[in-house]
């Protein structure tokens, strides 16, 4: 249910957009996903959804509810609620890392249907938020294991009007 909870959220908005470059590598016995130029995950994008008081931006598949990693504010609360997939045992806390800037943040769990969220919240302003605003590329770790987003050329509008309509409405 909580996936497909966080799945349901972008469902509507997965229709507009292009592709993530992701790729995967193993390290340290865990999976580990690096930010790199090409898609290995064809199909998967980062999508931005104005919702009327709420806008996100969610990385996922499109025309699907296969999403992975969800940001999302109420417009201009200049806060950002993270919300992704529960990877691995460990402690409950999502690590944000764009170009040298890191945030560790303490999350909750939420879960149901056999997947579990973690879900923490930050402002807006954090270094790795605004790193991510600047390259289009953003880390999520957790549990040891980490995945990273690079936003095409084409994502990076939505990019922009995410941080835009979370910073002024």
């Amino acid at each position: 249910m909580a996936r497909r909870a966080i799945k349901a959220l972008a469902v509507a908005g997965l229709a507009a957009g292009g592709f993530l470059a992701l790729a995967s590598c193993t390290q340290d016995g865990g999976r580990q996903i690096a930010a790199t130029p090409q898609s290995t995950t064809p199909g998967f994008g980062l999508f931005y959804l104005d919702e009327g008081a709420s806008a996100k931006l969610a990385y996922g598949q499109a025309n699907s509810d296969d999403v992975d990693l969800m940001l999302q504010c109420t417009k201009g609360s200049r806060m950002v609620e993270v919300t992704d997939l529960v990877r691995g045992p460990g402690p409950a806390v999502l690590t944000l890392m764009s170009s040298g800037a890191r945030a560790v943040l303490k999350a909750r769990t939420e879960g149901g249907d056999g997947s579990m969220l973690l879900i923490a919240d930050t402002r807006l302003d954090a270094p790795p938020l605004t790193a991510f605003r600047r390259s289009g590329r953003l880390e999520v770790s957790q549990a040891g294991l980490r995945h990273g987003l690079v936003a095409r050329p084409d994502e990076r509008p939505g990019v922009e009007r995410f941080f835009a309509a979370c910073e002024h409405g």
